[in-house]
């Protein structure tokens, strides 16, 4: 209204005179008020044109220069006002100090606000000022992102040490401004911003009020509004905090502190679109903030088929990491290193390991071993006892990726230790608390068992990967006495007892019990349709993989694959028996023939969906090679068998992997699913060479090459394959060997 008011005035004024000097300051003036700094700027020009000496018109021309960064062409014209008015309020030494400061000159500002309060002793702002300057400087002296063990300790000792002093100074500043002016608003939220960084979070929030009911501009109103919000966020009035963030961004929208609270609310609310529009506003703006990045990383997480936008954000937030560590190292004169010796934030590697999990088996391994290097420096080194399921997690990524045994060992005996003496700790307390025996279980001793647990059954499939089948199967019977549930250990009970002890009984009682805990579960299924096709009771075995697909999952890869060998076997049988009739004109050989071309298309069938749901599925696409090839069309085939390399890339396996960033571990019962969903456990006494399928794919690479004619290349092929099948057979003589496995369990 007033603004309406004002408005219309200078259009009576101008029209009585368009020449005069406070007219067109005047409307400066208002157009500053109006929040149009182009158009103030234009009057304020407009006034010095007419009358150069206008201090007013010089220093808001100045302002306006400010605010468009252009800090040198500002600090002129505000030495030029001070030059026509050294006593003259506002006080150009004020706009000169923060000239100079924008400029790098941080001395010379110091001294220009010093003077300006030894004009006037009563004035708030230079006092503010230099405390602003302080707090900057702490900043300047001491990065929070480079570790005291990395930084020169005689260097880090005199850092701190002015710090102190600079601290001081700035509260001595801002006591003195509140002093002078009890009302400032500038003053107020300075001070509210040093009540909540001493976590006095009540007395923040009063003292921003006071300053919103004095500010008289609408940043000041805003940057009120923002203390408010972060106060009312740091005591969980999480409501308070988002109307108060929005009021802050009403006042003004570039505001990216109170936009990222926001945004926080926003996920706090489970608002998820609305939460990543604003991270990616304040994102166009900063572009390499490391906080906005995990949050859209953190959500991106959690929505539905977004994992690898989770991962780029993640991944940008390393290399941001990265390039400033390299920064900091540069500065002291020092090589970067690995990011892990620089920064204490664990949580970032640990996010992106889970969902490196599901991508790539060695970006997960090395994601978990950098966060491992930065929890063993907390606390003197034991920092990450707090989380035992990442040892685990190393030591099951260690075997899955190929890396020495070792590296398995030490993470597998990291896990057991941390995770006995966590126990131990845990029970100990219970037993300590009145009535203990009549509570139930923490959430924390349930979440350490469960580790425990997982961990021991992943022990006990390093101790089969290291040929010590008794070790392994007394650590099973041990989970299985103490959780008949868990199938994944009676299923490997069940393995041992038939392709290392030669008991199929047995074999075949453990997977009945199995499958009687838990019948819709595939892996029961699978591993009894294995065991029966190796005691050639392929007709059972059959029945057993189609009761997988048609009762419990008729997507399941490894049913599907094994039906595809199943009638791939039968067309090589009815091949081979046209093949021995006498008269292959006959129509016993005939028939035979079109048996095998159908048993052949099925096999081709159930290889092709295989590949539909896993387009990476070696296995499938080497049985689809066996069956063009048996078709003869040795070409195709062997283009299709060099291929299979491709395809075959490593993944999980059925090794328990724990949540080390939740305390919500395990899914099923409370239990590790250590299989994953539509795989059987791996075969891993013939996995090296009866079941290398990048093996057999040489192997038959070679076949075709000698169906085609190529004889050079087929004995090159073959030469290879026996060089690889002696050394794996040299690694199973010798696995026998406890190793590195006698210092576990």
């Amino acid at each position: 209204m007033l603004l309406q008011m004002a408005t219309a005035l200078l259009t009576e004024a101008e029209r009585m005179s368009r020449t005069d000097a406070n007219t067109c300051l005047v409307k400066g003036m208002l157009a500053m008020a109006k929040r149009l700094p182009d158009a103030a700027l234009i009057q304020f020009t407009n006034t010095l044109r007419i009358a150069p000496h206008n201090v007013a018109a010089l220093l808001g021309k100045a302002r306006v220069l400010y605010g468009r960064r252009q800090f040198q062409q500002a600090l002129a014209i505000y030495q030029q006002a001070l030059v026509l008015r050294p006593a003259g309020k506002p006080d150009p030494r004020i706009g000169i100090g923060m000239c100079l400061y924008r400029l790098g000159h941080t001395e010379d500002a110091r001294r220009a606000l010093a003077r300006a309060i030894a004009v006037d002793p009563a004035a708030a702002a230079p006092h503010l000022l230099l405390a602003t300057i302080d707090l900057n400087e702490i900043k300047r002296k001491v990065d929070p992102r480079i570790r005291p063990a990395v930084a020169d300790p005689a260097a880090l000792e005199v850092a701190l040490g002015e710090a102190a002093g600079c601290l001081q100074r700035a509260m001595e500043h801002l006591q003195r401004a509140y002093e002078v002016q009890p009302n400032n608003a500038a003053a107020l939220i300075c001070l509210a911003d040093r009540l909540f960084c001493k976590a006095d979070f009540g007395g923040a929030r009063r003292l921003a009020e006071r300053a919103l009911g004095t500010a008289d501009t609408m940043a000041i109103q805003a940057e009120a509004q923002y203390q408010i919000g972060r106060a009312h966020h740091a005591d969980k009035q999480f409501d308070l905090a988002y109307e108060a963030y929005q009021r802050c961004l009403a006042l003004n929208e570039r505001h990216s502190l109170a936009r990222y609270g926001l945004g926080q609310m926003q996920l706090q609310r489970t608002d998820m679109s609305s939460a990543e529009a604003t991270f990616q506003r304040v994102l166009e703006h900063h572009p390499r903030c490391v906080e906005v990045l995990r949050a859209l990383g953190y959500l991106h997480a959690r929505l539905p088929n977004t994992k690898a936008k989770a991962l780029e954000y993640y991944e940008r937030e390393m290399q941001v990491l990265a390039d400033e560590a390299a920064e900091q190292a540069k500065s002291l004169g020092r090589a970067a290193g690995d990011v892990a010796e620089w920064f204490d934030d664990a949580n970032l590697f640990l996010e992106a390991g889970l969902l490196y999990e599901g991508v790539s088996a060695k970006k997960a391994r090395k994601a978990y071993a950098v966060a491992a290097q930065v929890l063993g420096r907390a606390e003197g080194g034991g920092g990450s006892d707090a989380i035992p399921e990442l040892w685990n997690n190393l030591g099951a990524l260690s075997q899955l990726t190929g890396e020495p045994d070792e590296a398995a060992a030490a993470a597998y005996g990291q896990a057991t230790e941390r995770c006995t003496r966590m126990l131990a700790e845990v029970r100990a307390r219970t037993a300590d608390r009145k009535g203990a025996h009549s509570q139930r279980p923490s959430n924390e001793l349930r979440r350490l068992e469960n580790t425990l647990t997982s961990t021991t059954y992943n022990v006990a499939r390093f101790y089969e990967h290291c040929g010590l089948w008794e070790r392994a199967e007394r650590l099973y019977q041990d989970i299985v006495a103490r959780i008949p549930a868990y199938t994944d250990a009676r299923l490997r009970l069940a393995y041992i007892a038939f392709f290392y002890r030669g008991d199929s009984e047995g074999a075949l009682a453990h997977i009945g019990q199995a499958i009687d805990a838990d019948a819709k579960r595939p892996a029961g299924w699978l591993m009894r349709g294995s065991i029966e096709l190796h005691r050639k009771n392929v007709q059972v075995a059959r029945r057993a993989f189609e009761h997988v697909l048609k009762d419990i999952s008729k997507h399941d890869v490894y049913a599907l694959c094994s039906l595809g060998n199943y009638y791939l076997a039968a067309g090589k049988s009815e091949s081979t028996r046209a093949a021995n009739e006498p008269n292959t004109a006959s129509a016993a050989a005939k028939k035979a023939l079109d048996l095998a071309a159908q048993n052949y298309k099925r096999a081709l069938e159930f290889f092709d969906k295989c590949l539909q749901l896993d387009e990476r599925c070696a296995a499938a696409a080497h049985g689809a090679a066996i069956a063009i090839a048996e078709r003869g069309f040795a070409v195709e085939a062997r283009r299709l068998f060099q291929e299979v390399r491709d395809a075959a890339t490593s993944g999980l396996g059925p090794l328990a992997l724990c949540n080390p960033a939740s305390d919500l571990v395990f899914k099923t019962s409370g239990l590790a699913v250590a299989a994953t969903a539509g795989a059987a456990p791996l075969r891993l006494d013939d996995m090296r060479v009866g079941c290398d399928v990048l093996l057999w794919s040489g192997v038959n690479t070679a076949h075709a090459c000698v169906e085609i004619g190529n004889y050079r290349q087929a004995i090159l092929v073959y030469e290879a394959c026996i060089k690889r099948i002696q050394e794996t057979t040299a690694t199973l003589e010798n696995a026998g060997s406890a190793g590195d496995a006698d210092r576990l369990i």
